[in-house]
């Protein structure tokens, strides 16, 4: 049995005695884990190194919410701007892939393009 299925099993008997203090619990210690709002910084250079300091401490749901919201944050500001941007977010993420990874997302592209 895993990590994860230990901690759910003693959660699911912990609340069988206090079903609202378990979930308060979890809450805070979720609260306690994460990694927070990032820190901005008004330079540049400071604020990539900033924004890689804060990643490193960031939960996976964290870096995937901000993410998604710099996204859409980036299509709201000039086409210029924001095409720029995006093909940068977009060519790091795909380099990230595996080489399956890669070739599912080529082809997922050429059907939406065709479609």
């Amino acid at each position: 049995m895993g990590v994860m299925e230990i901690a759910l099993t003693v959660l699911g008997n912990l609340s069988k005695a206090d079903p609202e203090a378990v979930d308060w619990a979890a809450y805070d210690w979720l609260q306690m884990s994460e990694a927070g709002m990032p820190y901005i910084s008004l330079i540049e250079d400071s604020a990539r190194s900033d924004a890689r300091f804060w990643a490193e401490t960031a939960t996976p749901a964290e870096l995937e919410c901000y993410a998604l919201a710099a996204c859409d944050r980036l299509a709201s500001i000039n086409a210029m701007f924001m095409s720029r941007q995006i093909k940068r977010l977009a060519g790091a993420l795909f380099r990230r892939m595996s080489p399956a990874e890669q070739a599912a997302f080529k082809a997922w592209i050429n059907k939406e393009v065709t479609e």
